[in-house]
């Protein structure tokens, strides 16, 4: 008897919404009302999500077909959902590169590639910050993320430090000083450690509260050394099974400059620190797994960017080397956010006529900035 579970048909792209600037992470409010995102304008974009009607139950195409052309007869001639663009939240110094949102109280936490940490209100046509750290780090935050209670925060930036924070009032918490520059950071299940990785592929199970590293994985292959570059690919960690497997994500990179590396996923054994599994889900020219979501269905939800016009939304199942579902239709995807209904989801992109070779584009001679669509798609119920 077959016991594995069958794959869902392939999701529906229902609109792509215009952002008029580059997005670099997207989130939805719990309530599901709100979607917010950092970018490179120094600024939180928010758009308001309204529903204009019941979402249509799709005749979906099977995962391993190509998605329906826009032309197919059970294509929806109207997108159920629109995001309403909102006022930007300002204030910031640099690249907004990192936000999360509280899992209960009505707060965004936003941080920039300058060091500054902002936990703000998000609704309303002017949006109040609570409090703030003009300099939370020195230098870039690559990472907040917000334990499941929403007691606290933790940030990891090119300092070398790894922060904990009272998400209530700001107030430091607890800090931990690495050997390299710190990509990512997030909370263990139950809040009392966090896991983070550095340029090298190193990763430590932190109990903050006592100062101690209790565990290491060895991610290593997240990193190259291409002649006197270090080419650092751990762009994600997150947990699985109620804490007990870590999921490390990134570029396994190939060369540096001009970076080429495949997608992969690794897979550990929080209880052992033994990797269990390593997934490599793209070509060497798809570069970064750049953002992951998990579905409840039980699988993975990845976005990828390498090479210009390269870009990739894959669904990945824990204990499979091989995608059951890939979209190749986008530009160099950051992002993917799942809505709380766990049905639509949406994955900013980036523009295909975008200015990445340094050139004007123009008869002007101007230099139009890349901006980000916001793909907006819907599962089956």
């Amino acid at each position: 008897m077959n016991d594995k579970p069958a794959n869902p048909p392939a999701p529906r792209e229902l609109k792509a919404f215009q952002a008029t600037r580059q997005l670099l992470s997207a989130r939805f409010s719990p309530c599901g009302q709100f979607l917010c995102s950092g970018a490179m304008d120094q600024a939180v974009h928010r758009w308001s999500v309204v529903e204009k009607k019941p979402a249509a139950e799709l005749e979906l195409p099977d995962a391993a077909k190509k998605p329906a052309p826009k032309n197919a007869k059970n294509a929806p001639k109207e997108s159920p959902v629109e995001l309403m663009p909102l006022a930007p939240i300002t204030g910031f110094n640099g690249w907004v590169s990192t936000i999360a949102f509280h899992p209960t109280d009505k707060l965004l936490f936003a941080a920039d590639s300058w060091g500054k940490l902002v936990a703000t209100s998000f609704e309303g046509e002017t949006p109040n910050a609570i409090w703030h750290h003009a300099a939370a780090h020195d230098g870039w935050i690559r990472r907040v993320a917000v334990s499941n209670d929403g007691k606290l925060i933790a940030t990891c930036g090119r300092d070398r430090f790894v922060r904990i924070w009272n998400a209530a009032d700001g107030k430091p918490v607890a800090k931990h000083e690495h050997s390299e520059d710190v990509f990512v950071v997030n909370f263990t299940p139950d809040g009392s450690r966090v896991v983070f990785g550095d340029t090298f592929g190193k990763i430590g199970l932190l109990d903050f509260k006592s100062a101690k590293i209790e565990r290491q994985f060895d991610a290593s292959t997240l990193h190259k050394l291409s002649r006197i570059q270090d080419v650092a690919g751990l762009r994600v960690l997150m947990f699985l099974d109620e804490g007990r497997t870590l999921v490390a994500a990134g570029c396994q990179p190939k060369d540096g400059g001009f970076v080429e590396g495949g997608p992969a996923v690794l897979f550990f054994n929080i209880a052992d620190d033994k990797l269990i599994r390593e997934s490599r889900i793209g070509s060497e020219k798809d570069g970064f797994v750049h953002d992951l979501a998990w579905h409840p269905g039980g699988w993975l939800m990845a976005a990828t960017s390498g090479q210009p016009g390269n870009g990739k939304l894959m669904f990945l199942r824990p204990d499979e080397k091989e995608p059951f579902y890939t979209n190749t239709s986008m530009a160099n995807c950051h992002s993917v956010a799942l809505h709380p209904d766990k049905r639509r989801f949406i994955v900013t992109a980036t523009n295909r006529n975008s200015s990445g070779n340094g050139r004007p584009n123009s008869k002007d001679g101007a230099y139009p900035s890349n901006n980000s669509p916001i793909h907006l798609f819907e599962l089956p119920a």
